[in-house]
């Protein structure tokens, strides 16, 4: 029995975040790019954008249409900026479509220290605090039933990978880490 692919959308398809992110859905047996958006380049074949995608993926480009990728898509990657993500995602979330947001929207807790470190207004803040957070070391079963999920950033990964067990056993103090990440 053939299983159907989880069709997948990028919104933002034009920047690193995005092309690396669809480097990884094409070795994913699972999943199929089925849509890909920009302003910018909308019209453009995905791989005159992504030169390293020809031959691998034909996607065109278009503008965002929101009822179109909920119509479309299982899920969402959003590749847009902080600031910008959480709106669409929202519209997504409401057009009953599912969303790893790449931005940092909604990786914080709280929307004061969200808005006093990004300097935006938070459009959506009423689900800070209540999106799971994208690490399947530590939230698997979370991720799998959430409607968004906060893709978390480099950095932080890079720390708390290596760190939580140790903190977890009792390895070391948590009051006396000086991370220094480049």
């Amino acid at each position: 029995e053939k299983m159907n692919k989880i069709r997948v959308g990028i919104v933002g398809a034009t920047g690193y975040t995005a092309l690396e992110s669809i480097r990884l859905l094409l070795q994913h047996p699972q999943a199929k790019v089925v849509a890909a958006t920009s302003r910018k380049d909308a019209g453009k074949p995905l791989s005159e954008v992504h030169p390293s995608l020809s031959g691998r993926l034909d996607v065109q480009v278009t503008e965002l249409n929101i009822k179109q990728l909920c119509s479309d898509c299982d899920v969402v990657f959003c590749c847009l900026p902080h600031g910008a993500s959480a709106k669409t995602v929202k519209e997504l979330i409401e057009g009953g479509t599912r969303v790893i947001d790449f931005s940092a929207d909604f990786r914080l807790s709280n929307v004061e220290t969200y808005e006093q470190w990004y300097g935006v207004e938070h459009p959506w803040p009423e689900r800070i605090g209540s999106v799971v957070y994208g690490m399947p070391e530590f939230f698997a079963e979370e991720i799998r039933g959430a409607d968004v999920v906060a893709n978390p950033g480099c950095y932080p990964t890079s720390a708390i990978l290596p760190l939580a067990p140790l903190i977890e056993s009792s390895m070391i103090d948590p009051t006396d880490i000086i991370i220094d990440s480049k």
